[in-house]
């Protein structure tokens, strides 16, 4: 996992190629106005967004993905989420969703929370469990972000 902000000049610094020019392009977008859906960015990375509605983490459940990983940003609010840096014991877990490259379980090991903000960003890479969309000091809210799915292929 790795977090930034697109606010920072050196927003790019240590991160892989494909993630840094990502993270560029969204840079020089207006965020704000991007419409809810999928949107492609190229013929292999593409973005969702979104305007979820914040729950309590208890309430929720973690996802890992194994064929992409994630480039998480926010937009509008404030977000926690939980997340876990250990290897997840896959048993723990759900049967994968191939179609849809994810698997739920309910809770992370070792866990830890990071908020966000507008213009940071999270990074998840395969097999780092993350439980997005969580309330912040128990405040339920309305935030935008937009996810960005980038094969795990194209870091080099």
């Amino acid at each position: 996992m790795l977090i930034g902000d697109l606010t920072r000049a050196d927003f790019k610094l240590g991160l892989p190629k494909v993630i840094a020019e990502t993270c560029e392009y969204l840079k020089g977008l207006d965020l704000e106005k991007l419409e809810v859906g999928r949107h492609d960015i190229t013929d292999q990375i593409y973005m969702n967004v979104m305007e979820p509605e914040l729950a309590e983490a208890a309430s929720k459940k973690a996802e890992l993905h194994h064929k992409y990983l994630d480039v998480q940003v926010l937009i509008r609010g404030v977000e926690n989420i939980e997340v876990g840096a250990t290897y997840p014991d896959l048993n723990k877990y759900e049967a994968y969703h191939e179609d849809d490259d994810y698997q739920l379980t309910q809770e992370i090991d070792n866990k830890s929370t990071i908020t966000l903000v507008p213009n940071m960003f999270a990074v998840f890479y395969p097999y780092e469990p993350h439980k997005p969309c969580c309330n912040v000091n128990g405040q339920s809210a309305k935030i935008k972000k937009l996810v960005v799915k980038v094969p795990v292929e194209l870091i080099k």
